[in-house]
């Protein structure tokens, strides 16, 4: 049980965490179609070129489905990206 993504990549998010412990979004992408080389490499260029690269997070937007909701339609999330598949993905 539990959601899967396809793997196909609609949107990130770069974000990290301020004093309050609430999420500060730096950049985001997001859209109804796959990104393209192009719009992944601006993300991975953005996020190189950050002064402080510590307590950075990715999200990926992403299309998913659910066990619990069998033979229904997929659905579009925000998943967390661990930093190497962000590296592995983004830059390219």
């Amino acid at each position: 049980m539990g959601i899967y993504s396809n793997g196909s990549i609609f949107g990130i998010q770069i974000y990290n965490f301020n004093d309050d412990d609430m999420s500060n979004i730096l950049f985001e992408e997001k859209q109804d179609e796959i990104m393209s080389y192009t719009q992944m490499r601006e993300a991975y260029l953005f996020y190189n070129n950050l002064n402080d690269k510590n307590n950075i997070f990715f999200k990926i937007y992403t299309e998913s489905t659910s066990t619990l909701s069998y033979n229904k339609d997929n659905f579009m999330m925000w998943q967390p990206l661990p930093f190497d598949t962000f590296l592995e993905k983004f830059g390219l």
